[in-house]
């Protein structure tokens, strides 16, 4: 056997690559309900990051709850 060759390394990496372009689809709505951009969401690009920026998102409150607590504490003072 030789040494591996660049072209066979980069295509091991397909399935890592597809897999976090899937979660990078996957978090923008996600990102988008929260109140963060699209540019939080491309922090999922970055491969060995994807699944806690992933679960940061989703940890999140959603910014509509946001709103409605901003409303309800301007309304009381």
């Amino acid at each position: 056997m030789g040494e591996p060759s660049l072209a066979h390394a980069l295509i091991s990496m397909v399935p890592l690559l597809v897999t976090t372009l899937i979660f990078f689809f996957f978090a923008i709505p996600i990102s988008r309900r929260k109140g963060k951009g699209v540019g939080f969401a491309a922090l999922c690009l970055i491969p060995f990051l994807t699944p806690f920026i992933l679960f940061h998102l989703i940890s999140l409150t959603d910014k509509s709850v946001l709103d409605r607590l901003a409303a309800l504490e301007g309304r009381t003072s």
